[in-house]
């Protein structure tokens, strides 16, 4: 979704009475100690990484996850909030993926003027990874604030991404980045093969949808669910934090270190489900708990 792990693509500023919203793409706290850690493995990213083949995953799959606030700053003006996220994968590693997500959370803030933020995003990613369709609308109140469309298609030289909302434009990215099922893919193979640390440049249409960010990861020891539970019971995962660094912000500190655009954390499946959620936007952080979660069929090959 860490692209096909439920994620907001964008990372935004709203100032509204007391209140100081951050949306960012899926975000979570990690340790002080860890933040010299992404830095520095950020920083180490090869320029060019090989395309992971398509696998059985991500497994199709509606999940629902309770919203909820897990910390804020004084700054932030937010006392509570409480919502629903709902995230949806379907398609195979022929044919290829849709994703769908949405997001209504109610934030609750100091002087009393809550605000209702309804997130939603679809995508499309094509079974060979030669192609990925996106399309995203953030609304405060009822209020559009942010809307992106896109497509990227890969070609000899990196990305070719044509945008169609806000602006229409053309855009040329170097490079192999990482669609969001591929990276999902990459990511449960590095945790297969026992590396602690994964570093990736990736692409997802997020901020202005003309760069490809970094994903830096820290994989924890590998587990086997014990608990029931709809396509985790009996399943292998591990926890994962992720930082995020995307070159359409200026988010240098005072010393000149970059530092994440924003965090995630979550427990990951090896067929791809997520659970136990935490996202960070830096001034505040939300909690998602997985309520239900349902299988959906998997589509057969049109192509067999």
């Amino acid at each position: 979704m860490v692209g096909f792990m439920p994620r907001f693509c964008r990372t935004f500023t709203l100032v509204s009475g007391a209140m100081r919203i951050v949306i960012a793409d899926f975000p979570l706290r990690l340790a002080a100690t860890l933040a010299a850690t992404f830095v520095l493995t950020a920083a180490t990213v090869a320029a060019a990484q090989p395309v992971p083949p398509a696998e059985a995953t991500p497994v199709p799959h509606r999940a629902v996850y309770r919203i909820g606030l897990a910390e804020s700053e004084n700054r932030s003006g937010i006392t509570g909030a409480d919502g629903r996220m709902v995230f949806e994968v379907a398609g195979n590693a022929c044919d290829g993926y849709t994703m769908s997500q949405r997001l209504v959370v109610r934030l609750s803030a100091e002087e009393g003027a809550d605000r209702l933020l309804d997130f939603r995003v679809s995508t499309f990613e094509s079974g060979d990874g030669d192609l990925y369709r996106f399309i995203s609308k953030s609304m405060m109140n009822d209020r559009v604030v942010e809307s992106i469309q896109g497509t990227a298609r890969r070609g000899g030289r990196g990305l070719e991404v044509r945008l169609q909302n806000p602006d229409e434009k053309i855009v040329n990215i170097a490079g192999t980045p990482l669609f969001p099922s591929q990276h999902l893919q990459a990511l449960i193979a590095a945790a297969r093969s026992d590396q602690r640390f994964f570093s990736a440049s990736i692409y997802e249409g997020a901020g202005t949808g003309e760069n490809a960010d970094t994903a830096t990861a820290i994989i924890g020891t590998a587990q086997r669910d014990q608990k029931d539970g709809a396509l985790t019971k009996g399943r292998i995962r591990w926890p994962v934090s992720i930082a995020y660094f995307s070159k359409d912000y200026d988010n240098r500190q005072e010393l000149g270190e970059e530092t994440p655009v924003y965090q995630m954390k979550f427990l990951l499946y090896e067929n791809g489900v997520t659970r136990e959620l935490i996202m960070d936007y830096g001034d505040y952080a939300l909690f998602g708990t997985l309520e239900s979660i349902t299988a959906l069929e998997r589509e057969t090959c049109s192509k067999n």
